[in-house]
């Protein structure tokens, strides 16, 4: 079962940070979740929101800022919103990414950083927008995809029908909301090829609930309780 640090190490260190993938790093955990933006000059940053506000106290979109604004802000600690590719420098060999795409136009760049550093393997790529993860698809076939479903969707047809969807486009997951899985979805999901990858989790009991169902990656802040869990 593989334990994804969502946005990092984020329970111990500034969200989507350097010092927070250093942290999941150190922890051992599988992958690193983190959300990217595409900046006014055409970098691929990581932050969660399009806005810099809730982060930084700063307003201000992401895609009206070059690179050199972005740097200036602080993102908790001293720590600088990061690049992918300064990500990619520390990450690479000692963990596995998976990119949120939060916003259009970067998949190019995306794709060219990958396969420059022979990343595509050890990544995967999800996104709450479907056909976003389609022109991936077309981008780099090799690419495993999750598609993001978002925690309003409970109803079981309407997952399961999701899933088909999925199956049909061959992608490699699907990542639910961990309150909107049940055995019956895991199972099915199964039964179409996908992988099941639950956000985020930080309760013990749920954590338990979760791998007795079955479910292949759990997206956590709490790192360490994942892996406790998980071994005990």
């Amino acid at each position: 079962m593989l334990v994804i640090g969502h946005k990092g190490a984020s329970s111990i260190a500034p969200e989507n940070t350097l010092k927070a993938f250093q942290k999941a790093i150190e922890l051992h955990a599988d992958y690193v979740e983190f959300d990217s933006h595409l900046t006014k000059d055409g970098e691929i940053v990581i932050i969660h929101d399009a806005d810099t506000f809730s982060l930084t106290g700063v307003h201000g979109l992401i895609r009206d800022k070059t690179l050199k604004e972005v740097k200036k802000l602080n993102a908790g600690e001293g720590e600088r919103i990061p690049t992918l590719q300064e990500l990619v420098a520390i990450a690479k060999g000692k963990i596995g990414l998976q990119l949120e795409i939060k916003s259009t136009g970067l998949l190019e760049r995306m794709v060219k950083i990958l396969r420059k550093e022979n990343l595509i393997q050890n990544s995967i790529v999800s996104c709450f927008m479907f056909d976003e993860l389609l022109k991936l698809k077309e981008i780099e076939p090799k690419l495993k995809i999750g598609f993001l479903l978002p925690a309003e969707l409970v109803r079981s047809r309407i997952i399961k029908r999701k899933i088909l969807k999925c199956e049909k486009e061959g992608f490699y997951a699907i990542h639910p909301h961990f309150n909107t899985v049940d055995k019956e979805i895991v199972d099915f999901a199964h039964t179409n090829g996908l992988k099941v990858n639950v956000w985020t989790v930080n309760d013990r009991n749920s954590m338990k609930k979760l791998i007795q169902m079955g479910v292949d990656g759990i997206i956590t802040d709490d790192i360490s309780l994942a892996l406790k869990t998980i071994s005990s």
